[in-house]
């Protein structure tokens, strides 16, 4: 750990005072679902619930709209294309007519955009919450340089750094230079569940055997989540004549066609199952038997802490920010980054060890249950909005 980290001031919680805040505008103008959409529906709903005044503003016609309207959140759709600079003016129209005191800002497109309405409108209190490290998320360098050119310029207004992992947090630390004082960094959680999930009909869905052991890869086709690696894995094992696995691919993105250009060249169409875009991700886990998460890059994925609240064992990258919180044989199993051969090991492992998928699970609960709770996340992002409004 370096130095500055260590040197970071431990976080005193403020308690529970979220009457004191002033009016809120978040932002998030991303246009793909993701893990941001999960952690601002949490926090939208502790607002509502504590009785807060604040609006949340999206790009119309986007799935994070679709579930704040669904929800009865105070929602402000955007009707423009993420690049469109009049976003700024309509940010600062949102800030003027809330009299918001707070501005908290998601992604690189709404740094951008938020700092810019934060210079114009003078809004005192400014966060920018950082869900990944942006220079790992995009292949291309402009696209690098556009998104960390957001947080340098968050940073130059005055912004506080919220952190949703401990890589991100020594992102911010030693890559910008954000004093500790002005970061803190709060781990994504999730609350348990009240019922267990209806489980899906896999075999009708799906036309498997009914004792396939499944696999599940879950969140954006993008190609820092590493699909092409658990497809060579899989592949190895079809060939060398293991038939007992099976893999779910749950998302839509940009990489969709590529992945599934792969997969029939690796004569795989019987062993892999587009679901697309799922609302019942939950329902979905329930017949789950190994979440595969073979990144390349990542925050704290809700994916995984999904898997662990549901008991289902993980096979995952080993990257910093899950480290820290998994442990490796105990409540994760790590393989290294962008090794199908690994993979395949780790996979055969688990294939042949179904007591010891079950041990991991019900360790990842119980790490979940203690470590992971959404209660302690919401009290953290009521510190960093609180030290932002005094």
């Amino acid at each position: 750990m370096t130095a500055a980290l260590s040197e970071q001031a431990d976080i005193r919680l403020s308690g529970n005072d979220w009457s004191a805040l002033p009016p809120i505008v978040i932002v998030c103008l991303a246009i793909r679902h993701g893990g941001v959409d999960v952690r601002i529906v949490q926090t939208a709903r502790k607002l509502l619930q504590e009785g807060c005044t604040f609006v949340l503003a999206v790009i119309e016609g986007t799935s994070l709209h679709r579930t704040l309207d669904d929800l009865g959140l105070p929602v402000v759709a955007l009707p423009r294309k993420r690049l469109d600079p009049r976003l700024v003016l309509d940010l600062v129209r949102i800030i003027r007519r809330t009299k918001a005191g707070l501005i908290d800002t998601h992604n690189g497109q709404s740094q951008y955009w938020g700092a810019l309405a934060a210079l114009v409108s003078g809004v005192p209190g400014r966060v920018a919450t950082v869900h990944s490290v942006y220079r790992e998320d995009h292949a291309r360098r402009w696209r690098q340089r556009g998104h960390e050119g957001a947080l340098h310029l968050c940073k130059a207004l005055g912004f506080w750094f919220l952190t949703v992992s401990s890589n991100v947090q020594r992102y911010m630390l030693e890559e910008f230079g954000v004093k500790s004082s002005r970061l803190l960094l709060s781990r994504n959680g999730m609350e348990d569940l009240t019922d267990p999930p209806p489980p899906i009909d896999l075999v009708a869905e799906t036309g498997w055997p009914t004792d396939a052991v499944v696999l599940a890869i879950i969140g954006r086709l993008d190609p820092r989540k590493g699909h092409r690696f658990l497809l060579t894995a899989l592949a190895d094992l079809v060939r060398a004549g293991d038939r007992r696995a099976r893999l779910l691919i749950v998302g839509t993105g940009r990489e969709e066609a590529a992945i599934r250009v792969m997969v029939r060249e690796l004569n795989l169409e019987d062993y892999v199952h587009f679901t697309g875009f799922r609302g019942d991700v939950l329902s979905i886990l329930t017949r789950v038997d190994v979440l595969c998460l073979p990144s390349t890059s990542e925050g704290l994925p809700y994916s995984v802490i999904e898997a662990a609240r549901q008991s289902v064992p993980t096979l995952a990258s080993r990257l910093e920010g899950t480290d820290d919180i998994f442990v490796d044989g105990k409540t994760i199993l790590f393989a290294r980054i962008g090794d199908p051969e690994d993979i395949r090991e780790k996979l055969i492992f688990l294939l042949d060890n179904p007591e010891r998928r079950r041990e991991l699970g019900v360790a990842a609960r119980r790490m979940f249950l203690r470590d992971l709770g959404v209660e302690r996340m919401l009290d953290e992002t009521l510190e960093i909005y609180t030290r932002a409004t005094s």
